[in-house]
């Protein structure tokens, strides 16, 4: 198996449906990249309808995770690496709780795809995952979720 090829984690795609309209959310892993640097989890999110079918994608990386000196993620007590993904996790909270705010609901559910190290690279040059994204629409194939627009 090639360097570039190698799993570092799993990402986790939601679609949440209201009325004609879609809106779908993409959470990368932390992951150090090939050259030793620290790769936070970032949100990749769109809202989509009938008229705006081609939304660009935005993003939001989370706080990053310490390195050592020798490239691994930093041990931390239990009551700091709960304190940090409380931080982490509040921006993706609030999103949820406005999604709910506004009658979307959580279609089908959540689907998990491999993240490469490739994949990983990409989300450090802050580009699109565009091979992670292939990869959830084959799944969503698969598994029957139609198309991305609730009518």
């Amino acid at each position: 198996m090639a360097e570039k090829d190698k799993v570092i984690g799993k990402a986790l795609y939601l679609e949440f449906h209201s009325t004609g309209q879609t809106y779908q959310m993409l959470i990368t892993p932390d992951g150090v990249s090939s050259n030793g640097r620290a790769v936070p989890a970032t949100v990749y999110r769109r809202q989509i309808s009938k008229l705006k079918p081609r939304r660009a994608w935005k993003t939001y990386s989370l706080p990053a995770l310490p390195l050592n000196s020798f490239g691994a993620y930093e041990t931390q007590s239990k009551d700091d690496a709960t304190q940090a993904a409380d931080t982490r996790a509040n921006y993706i909270a609030t999103t949820l709780t406005q999604l709910n705010s506004y009658s979307y609901k959580l279609y089908k559910s959540p689907i998990l795809v491999e993240v490469a190290q490739e994949d990983l690279e990409s989300i450090r040059l802050s580009k699109t995952p565009y091979k992670i994204l292939g990869r959830i629409t084959r799944v969503r194939r698969t598994l029957g979720f139609g198309e991305y627009i609730l009518g």
